[in-house]
């Protein structure tokens, strides 16, 4: 029977082809929510919406998700790089995107330019069906994409049973249309009756069209049902009927729709001949006739997902497991994709199933995602201990258990694999327990295990020597600096002794911590350089850190940009680094956009270290500014983040909740919250007073407080990291200032002026100039005061850190100094181009002269995520949705200002493709 014409949804098509020509018209971006229970006619809206945008003009990618690509990160998304006649990405940019697969960041980043490029030339629609099933990395990269191609004709449609597509659009600047399909009116049903029987239906006809509740697909089974019945027959209710219409066909046919219903998305002809050894035309026709599966191409499918539901259900659960393992065989031993076999191994897995156990790790251990610790989780419970393949299972669950961070189940599997291991075995798995430990900040528990490992004798030099780097390794954050320095050195000695790969990286990795948490600088970089030889990474994250405490932000700067131009994005650690290079330059808006952009991640990923850290920065970067109930608020978000264990929040937290204190006036409550973080500085520390960033603060709360003990070791610390790295301006001129402020000596303070002018770090220029100005202005040399304080003033404004700002501008006053400059520092208007900061204004000007996000990215040195937090806000504040509006509102902007416009030029239709 013809389907017929779209019945009963001309409102929400309306709405679907209004955004549609938007996007032709004007370049607006959009996104289309499709939502409704099963059979309400999703699928059928859009492809109707698909077959609109092609009338159009718009080009259109089209793909769903399954229930057994879940395990396949991102697979929906990918599917529509290659679906069409002109696919959006060539086979070779296609293939660059499958492997990065396990790397979301870079993945999404490769994906975003293809779809930027094609948007460049036309209006582009991508629809996703079925979203209810969507991964986790395509949900991740579906926000990370709206976000990142905003201002681009880009409409996207996500259908599917509950709101979740809602959850994927959530963004600021998203046009969303909600479209909430409710069940067919009578009229409707009885047009669609009608198209379908080439006839008006009779009374029979309606009786049961009414039972179908509005459904279309459950009406359209009825109709169709009534057509092939006997008159006096009655069609069953729709599961019943399903299980009926499976029983009346022959024995091949029947399996074939067991077999197609299981494999849950569309199985290759190639695939049931493989498996069932046969051809089948004869069953596919029978089949196909029943209305059953429907053959598209060379692939076949169930007709609904609830036909599948209903299959499942008459063919009952032993056999739709039975068919699960078959397919998971299948796919591991005869196609190679183990991450499809895993899917259907977790479908069919039972308690004891040796056979999906380790389909289920084998996939783990080629994926690099939450999925894959999910995976290792489910292999590990599924085999039985008395099972004689339990050990060598549980062996390879563990190391994937612990570098996906699920710790707690980590330690259980090493427990359970201790208790029967042989002393030769147990040092090797309490060596990756200790990794567990690690990333989870459980150091306390990690030098317990090890000694305890150590005294129960290990089997080999190699193992002990592993033991002993393991817990050097947690030495270095829990143990004072020279204990924890001379730890990791015998560790070192006694890798190199046994030649032990492993046993070295982990105590090079212990000295380089060691040194850090001591501030001895050059010596943590040597350590960390030697780490990276170690473990083959072209850039390490720690080594970018000590080039910034250092001070040779240019050289932090260009290993960073040769990370990017390794893998057009940075790894969660070197984006943290990149973070603090912005922080510590004054490009707030950069730091708090990359803290934004990282905290986005987190919270996709579940990584509750990278929103910690996320956090801090916007704390920072809000307290700099003066917005102290923004930074408030952040700090309360931190604090909630109970995933993280406490040794690894606390001390951040309370540097800035002490930070915070102190900005709201409350000196006691700050003194209180730093004390116990300053006084083991002289010792060691993982965070706090060693960091230059902080010195000058602790200082300032314990003079605005009185608190003259607080201030003589805040004193003393600082000469004791500038002795640890002489010849480091940052230290050198942080101590001489500190030291010259507690003592009243201008002369000290000159010389830490003249050395701090030498940083790359505009708040400690500033800082230089600002006690230096103070101190000559209470010696009575009013003109070099004056130009030491507007020095200062330049430095404060540049790095947008208002508070310091504020407070030299009072000064001035306060002398007779009036400045026709600070009437321009004045807050900026909230919207409108005036609203623009300096670095969105600039990157809104790149953009504007044609740009796209990744060569705006590497001009201003940049990620590309940065770049895209800068341009969704500068969207929100001018007011526009599209590349073309933003271009014409600089252009008009620069008129008005009397600016040169060559650098903004007007965009035309052309760039839409008109």
């Amino acid at each position: 029977m013809a389907p017929g014409p779209l019945r009963g949804r001309s409102e929400p098509m309306a709405r679907a082809l209004a955004v549609l020509r938007a996007a032709r018209s004007h370049g607006y971006g959009g996104v289309l929510l499709v939502s409704g229970p099963p059979g309400i006619g999703k699928t059928a809206l859009l492809t109707e919406i698909c077959r609109q945008a092609a009338a159009l003009r718009v080009r259109v990618a089209a793909g769903k998700c399954d229930p057994i690509e879940q395990v396949w990160p991102g697979a929906p998304i990918l599917a529509l790089l290659r679906d069409g006649r002109t696919p959006l990405a060539c086979a070779d940019e296609y293939a660059e995107c499958t492997r990065a697969v396990s790397q979301p960041l870079l993945l999404a980043e490769r994906v975003a330019s293809i779809l930027e490029t094609a948007a460049a030339g036309a209006p582009v629609l991508l629809a996703v069906d079925d979203v209810q099933w969507v991964d986790r990395t395509s949900r991740f990269l579906v926000r990370t994409l709206m976000s990142r191609l905003i201002g681009l004709p880009v409409v996207w449609v996500l259908a599917g049973r509950d709101d979740l597509g809602a959850e994927l659009a959530r963004h600021d600047l998203a046009a969303v249309e909600q479209l909430r399909l409710a069940p067919l009116s009578g009229p409707d049903l009885v047009e669609l009756a009608r198209d379908r029987l080439g006839r008006a239906p009779d009374e029979r006809t309606l009786r049961f069209l009414h039972a179908a509740g509005g459904n279309p697909f459950l009406a359209t089974q009825i109709i169709d049902g009534l057509a092939r019945a006997e008159p006096d027959s009655t069609p069953a209710e729709f599961t019943a009927a399903i299980a009926q219409r499976l029983a009346q066909l022959p024995e091949a046919a029947r399996d074939l729709v067991a077999l197609v219903a299981v494999a849950g998305r569309p199985l290759p002809m190639s695939d049931v001949v493989a498996l069932t050894g046969q051809q089948l035309e004869r069953a596919v026709a029978d089949a196909t006739e029943a209305g059953l599966i429907v053959a598209t191409g060379q692939s076949l499918t169930v007709r609904h997902d609830l036909v599948g539901e209903a299959v499942h259900a008459a063919i009952g659960p032993r056999v739709v497991r039975a068919l699960h393992r078959q397919f998971a065989n299948h796919y591991l031993t005869i196609t190679g994709e183990p991450l499809i076999a895993a899917s259907h191994a977790r479908a069919a897995a039972t308690s004891g199933d040796v056979d999906s156990a380790r389909i289920l790790i084998a996939a783990a251990e080629q994926l690099t995602d939450v999925t894959a610790g999910e995976l290792a989780a489910l292999a590990f419970r599924t085999v039985r201990p008395a099972q004689p393949q339990w050990l060598e299972l549980s062996r390879r669950c563990l190391p994937v258990l612990s570098r996906t961070q699920r710790t707690a189940e980590a330690m259980s599997v090493a427990d359970l694999i201790l208790a029967r291991a042989d002393p030769e075995l147990a040092g090797e798995i309490e060596t990756e327990a200790a990794r567990a430990l690690w990333s989870a900040g459980r150091l306390r528990e990690l030098i317990v295990r090890t000694e305890r490992a150590l005294h129960q004798g290990a089997p080999n030099r190699a193992v002990a020597a592993r033991l002993r780097a393991a817990r050097a390794l947690a030495s270095a954050r829990l143990e004072p600096g020279d204990i924890a320095a001379a730890t990791a050195a015998a560790a070192i000695e006694e890798a190199r002794a046994t030649g032990d790969h492993e046993a070295l990286t982990l105590a090079v990795q212990a000295a380089g911590w060691a040194a850090k948490n001591e501030a001895r600088h050059e010596t943590a970089l040597g350590f960390f350089r030697e780490l990276r030889s170690l473990t083959g990474v072209s850039c390490l994250a720690e080594e970018v850190t000590e080039l910034q405490f250092l001070d040779r932000y240019d050289h932090a700067h260009a290993l960073l940009d040769q990370a990017r131009s390794e893998s057009a994005t940075l790894a969660p650690a070197l984006h943290g680094a990149q973070m603090w290079q912005d922080l510590n330059l004054g490009r707030l808006d950069d730091a708090d956009a990359g803290a934004r952009a990282q905290a986005e991640l987190g919270r996709e990923l579940g990584n509750a270290m990278d929103i910690l850290g996320a956090l801090i920065m916007r704390i920072s970067v809000a307290l700099i500014r003066g917005e102290t109930e923004t930074a408030a608020k952040y700090l309360r978000d931190a604090e909630d983040l109970t995933d993280t264990d406490d040794e690894i929040r606390r001390p951040g937290l309370a540097v800035m909740r002490g930070w915070l204190a102190a900005s709201r006036g409350d000196l006691t409550a700050a003194i209180e919250t730093l004390e116990p973080i300053l006084s083991g500085a002289t010792r060691s520390c993982g965070y706090g007073p060693l960091w230059p960033c902080w010195m000058g603060l602790f200082y300032d709360v314990g003079s605005l407080a009185g608190a003259e003990a607080f201030i003589q070791e805040t004193v003393t610390v600082a000469e004791l990291i500038a002795d640890r790295n002489p010849g480091i301006a940052v230290f050198e001129g942080i101590g001489l200032n500190l030291r010259g402020r507690s003592k009243g000596d201008p002369v000290l303070i000159d010389r830490s002026a003249g050395i701090l002018a030498t940083s790359q770090r505009p708040l400690l220029r500033g800082l230089g100039a600002d006690t230096h100005g103070r101190a000559l202005l209470a010696a009575g040399r009013r003109a070099e005061a004056v130009a030491q304080l507007d020095r200062a003033w330049d430095e404060y404004h540049q790095a947008g850190a208002r508070p310091y700002r504020a407070a030299v501008q009072r000064l001035l006053r306060e002398i007779g100094v009036r400045r026709p400059r600070w009437t321009a520092a004045t807050p900026k208007a909230s919207s409108g181009p005036a609203s623009l900061t300096q670095t969105e204004h600039r990157v809104a000007t790149l953009i504007a002269a044609g740009h796209t996000n990744k060569t705006a990215a590497m001009e201003l040195g940049v990620s590309i995520s940065t770049i895209g937090t800068h341009l969704r806000t500068a969207f929100a504040k001018l007011g526009v949705r599209s590349r073309v509006q933003l271009a014409n509102v600089l252009r008009d902007n620069d008129q008005r200002s009397a600016i040169p416009t060559s650098a903004v030029p007007a965009l035309t239709d052309r760039r839409l493709g008109r």
